[in-house]
């Protein structure tokens, strides 16, 4: 999917923030282009508290702590989905279910539990292959 048109939500992903917060990552102009869409249709972006992590400790070590900082910064503007203890231990589940034949990560598979659970699917942004190999309606 290329195009956020008609949607009034989204669930980003580290490999999303990653793109938008570094400029010397390949996908940042994509980022740059949806974040663009973003604003201007005032989509709702969600994420999770193990995202945040994820993209603070990456842009920090692959990039830089200005980087992570102005990330940091940032994180008051999006909706933080809460994450409940019988979620985790779906994630858990889900990871072990993947994870023999594929590499997923358990915040994907974390990720992948609130989108389809407390966001109704929701289309997700995420420039790695996890999400649909997950299944998830993704844009990149």
């Amino acid at each position: 999917m290329k195009s956020l048109q008609g949607f009034h939500s989204v669930y980003c992903d580290a490999s999303f923030f990653i793109a938008l917060f570094s400029k010397k990552d390949t996908k940042h102009k994509r980022a740059l282009e949806l974040f663009k869409e973003i604003k201007e249709d005032h989509i709702r972006i969600h994420t999770s508290w193990f995202v945040i992590a994820e993209t603070m400790t990456i842009l920090l070590y692959k990039y830089g702590y200005s980087e992570a900082v102005v990330f940091n910064q940032s994180v008051d503007l999006y909706s933080i989905n809460q994450t409940r203890e019988s979620q985790h231990h779906q994630a858990v589940a889900l990871f072990n279910l993947f994870g023999q034949k594929r590499k997923i990560s358990f915040v994907d598979a974390l990720s992948r539990i609130i989108i389809t659970g407390d966001l109704k699917n929701i289309p997700a942004i995420s420039f790695d292959s996890d999400f649909q190999t997950l299944g998830l309606t993704t844009i990149s």
